[in-house]
């Protein structure tokens, strides 16, 4: 793990506008259905570990896609993750799961299924490096020498430069973003150009007796679909989560 060799490798091939998919935990690139979060559940010293002997890679196109052949341990306690695998098997199943959930189907897909390069969809994350919130870490710039600005500007328009080459490349239907509050704009600038002509639309469903908004930005080529994040007090249950999931599949798919 010392020294973060692989790690400080593809951020170099990002700072030169390189082939990178460094923090995307991947699946199956060629599903009309893509998944973004804002960045790898972790702190560096585990997404090392974890890039050193757990992720697996296979070429489609000339790109080094990620997939994972099993869950390390770690990642089974993983909240979003959990929540993620809920919402998939809602999301694409007509025969769908209800609370309170078996954590044995949770795991199971989350193991055999979700980031499986026969998965139905394709799990991207905003930014490259692991952190344990959406705050800043100084372990970013200690470690890799990158300013706070420079993390969420300059670098992160080069990592959407590859992200948007990459859409265009394997062209998914719909692109589902589970966004914390105040990150809508990172979504809609990492997959949408200023200049593109774009339906945007927006709705409220209604859980708890709260509404959680829908965001929808359409292109002609993907949508673009905005939901709160998946935990941490915006869908922080599997009942939010499923219900979700329930309600974009019979409208989107």
């Amino acid at each position: 793990m010392k020294g973060l060799k692989i790690l400080k490798r593809e951020m170099l091939k990002i700072e030169d506008n390189g082939h990178s998919f460094l923090g995307i935990d991947g699946g199956n690139i060629n599903s009309d259905v893509w998944v973004c979060a804002v960045e790898f559940g972790s702190d560096i010293w585990g997404m090392e570990e974890y890039y050193s002997e757990y992720n697996k890679t296979q070429v489609v196109k000339g790109y080094d896609v990620p997939y994972r052949t099993s869950c390390p341990n770690i990642f089974l306690k993983s909240p979003y993750d959990r929540f993620l695998s809920a919402f998939y098997i809602n999301l694409f199943n007509n025969e769908t799961i209800s609370t309170p959930v078996d954590t044995t189907i949770i795991e199971k897909v989350l193991k055999e299924e979700l980031y499986n390069k026969n998965s139905k969809t394709f799990k991207l994350n905003l930014f490259p490096i692991a952190k344990s919130d959406i705050g800043w870490s100084t372990t970013i710039e200690s470690e890799f020498g990158i300013s706070k600005d420079t993390y969420y500007n300059s670098l992160f328009r080069k990592r959407t430069q590859f992200l948007k080459k990459l859409i265009n490349e394997f062209k998914p239907k719909l692109i589902i973003c589970t966004s914390p509050k105040d990150h809508q704009n990172y979504f809609v600038e990492a997959f949408l150009n200023g200049d593109e002509n774009i339906n945007y639309s927006w709705e409220f469903i209604k859980l708890r007796d709260k509404n959680f908004k829908i965001s929808v930005y359409d292109n002609k080529k993907t949508k673009i679909i905005i939901i709160p994040f998946l935990g941490r007090g915006n869908l922080s249950s599997y009942s939010d989560v499923l219900s979700m999931a329930n309600h974009l599949r019979k409208k989107f798919l």
